[in-house]
């Protein structure tokens, strides 16, 4: 019995989330109440409140959710800066764009919507940060970097939110693979080179 029970309480909090997730896109965060979510997932607003104290806390089950589940996937990449492979770093990026693809509406809603939450591109910059700088860790004693190392990583961090974001507001127009081979080359090569531009001095 507590089987059919457990199963009863995830769906409902899949319900719950699902119909958080598409009514932020539908009309951003601030505007939904809680009696919205409840008539989506089509519970009663009693039945949302064994589950969440308030709306700031879905949000923040969610966000932790969703962020530990992309931490979890990438943290097994490997990635290192000395010597730079680029499919190492191809790796990472068709990993972090394999796990948006299944969670669509919800990255849609908080990176590019008109009332998207900041703070969560702030963490998921911050765990695109951390496993790029573990590249950096890895190539400690190798010579030093012939530009600012924090100016390099921003650099990345930022080309690779860049990326993320076209991908999720074009509604993925390319497969993971293919944007990942592309990424990886503009940053291994440089724009113009990658793009097959000849460059005089």
């Amino acid at each position: 019995m507590s089987g059919k029970t457990d199963l009863r309480v995830l769906r409902t909090r899949q319900s719950i989330r699902m119909a958080f997730y598409e009514l932020i896109k539908e009309k951003g965060y601030e505007a939904i109440t809680i009696q919205d979510i409840a008539d989506r997932a089509m519970i009663n607003r009693n039945t949302f409140y064994l589950h969440h104290q308030n709306k700031p806390d879905l949000l923040d089950t969610c966000t932790d959710e969703l962020l530990s589940e992309l931490k979890n996937v990438i943290v097994l990449c490997p990635f290192n800066m000395s010597p730079f492979q680029i499919s190492t770093l191809e790796t990472v990026m068709q990993t972090v764009l394999e796990h948006i693809s299944q969670n669509t509406t919800f990255y849609y809603a908080m990176l590019i919507e008109e009332n998207r939450i900041y703070q969560f591109r702030t963490k998921m910059e911050n765990i695109i940060k951390d496993k790029l700088n573990e590249g950096w860790d890895l190539a400690q004693g190798s010579p030093p970097f012939a530009v600012s190392e924090e100016l390099l990583l921003e650099y990345l961090v930022s080309s690779f939110m860049g990326i993320v974001m076209w991908w999720i507001k074009n509604d993925l127009p390319l497969p993971t693979g293919e944007v990942a081979s592309q990424f990886s080359r503009i940053v291994a090569y440089g724009h113009l080179k990658a793009a097959g531009i000849a460059v005089g001095e």
